[in-house]
């Protein structure tokens, strides 16, 4: 039987080279199989992740780490492969094997950094809030994202081969504090701008109060600035780092209902409760007056002349705040009168004292 075999199998038997073979495709296979568990692992995941929500976003995400991920998988078992062996361009490709992991590390990195973008960006569409200022925002994010990551793999990539990069950091460094010095107002507003895309403090559409005394509605939240239309009809463009830093109040938030206060003085000796009915007849009648929180009316306090009555509702919108007022005023002055209670109106009486006349002798 062994004169049969040939010559360089024997030889490769006697030296136990078969051994080395077998125990390397092993050891790559191995790493195609640990490649082919990951794909059909993020596939059943990507399936079953598909059933609970409506958007693509998550398969976008699932596809970006699937093909990535199962490469790297297998290029671990060829450089546990490789390193069973010395030779002399096993640091070359040790080199190559590195830097093809980062490239794919890097674009996965790329690509979940824009599903997240993207998911992020329909989400502020499907809410219509801030959508003008996600479209000029998120692009530059996906931007500045993308550079970051590439900057990153190429510092990896520089410091594995040993190149000083320490004089790039320094230059990269400095341009960067010459270009955000230059810069310092327009991104002081730009980032005031993302705050306000984070934080939601008012959406466009709400109608807010500066701490200046300004009201108006939101008309566009933009990268620099934000445009309120006030109620005299003039369009306000505010910094937005100014907004970040101002307090403000939000009547639309958390929902459009308006308090209404109501004060009326009536006549002393007038029926105060019949008085507090009336006005409580009044704001029920209004169909834009909420049942609950129920409308209240109050014996407030003694005034100098009148006695002080408040009436205190809701109404459904702010916007209608005024003429919901005026209503008010007009129904409770036409109870009044046919009630014959009386608003009065100020009175002060002056009482003068007459001095005594002081006689002076000569």
């Amino acid at each position: 039987m062994e004169k049969r075999m040939p010559g360089w199998i024997r030889y490769m038997l006697e030296r136990g080279y078969w051994t080395e073979i077998f125990a390397t495709t092993a050891i790559i296979l191995g790493g195609w199989a640990a490649a082919r568990i990951f794909a059909f692992l993020v596939d059943r995941a990507k399936q079953r992740w598909a059933l609970r929500t409506a958007t693509t976003h998550d398969d976008y995400f699932f596809d970006a780490i699937r093909r990535p991920g199962s490469l790297i998988l297998f290029l671990m078992g060829v450089y546990l492969a490789l390193h069973r062996y010395s030779f002399p361009f096993l640091s070359v490709l040790d080199d190559v094997i590195f830097v093809i992991t980062v490239i794919l590390v890097v674009h996965t990195l790329i690509k979940i950094s824009v599903a997240t973008l993207r998911w992020y960006g329909d989400k502020l569409a499907r809410e219509r809030q801030g959508e003008a200022l996600a479209g000029e925002l998120l692009p530059m994010a996906d931007k500045a994202v993308k550079l970051a990551i590439l900057a990153v793999g190429l510092i990896v990539v520089l410091d594995h081969f040993r190149i000083d990069i320490k004089s790039i950091l320094v230059t990269l460094g400095v341009g960067t504090l010459a270009i955000g010095l230059a810069l310092q107002d327009t991104l002081a507003n730009m980032f005031g701008g993302l705050t306000i895309l984070l934080d939601r403090p008012f959406r466009v559409g709400d109608r807010i109060k500066l701490s200046t005394g300004e009201v108006g509605d939101v008309q566009d939240i933009g990268i620099r600035s934000t445009r309120v239309l006030s109620q005299e009809g003039n369009l306000l463009i505010i910094p937005n780092a100014l907004l970040v830093k101002a307090m403000m109040t939000n009547f639309s938030f958390p929902d459009d209902r308006a308090i209404i206060v109501i004060d009326v003085g009536v006549a002393y000796g007038s029926d105060t409760e019949k008085a507090k009915q009336l006005m409580l007849e009044a704001a029920r009648e209004h169909p834009q007056v909420l049942a609950a929180p129920a409308p209240t009316a109050a014996f407030k306090s003694f005034g100098d002349f009148a006695l002080n009555l408040s009436l205190i509702c809701f109404t459904s919108n702010f916007r209608t705040r005024l003429q919901v007022i005026d209503v008010l005023n007009s129904a409770i002055h036409t109870k009044f009168g046919a009630a014959r209670i009386s608003i009065p109106y100020p009175i002060r009486t002056v009482h003068l004292q007459e001095a005594e006349r002081m006689t002076i002798d000569d």
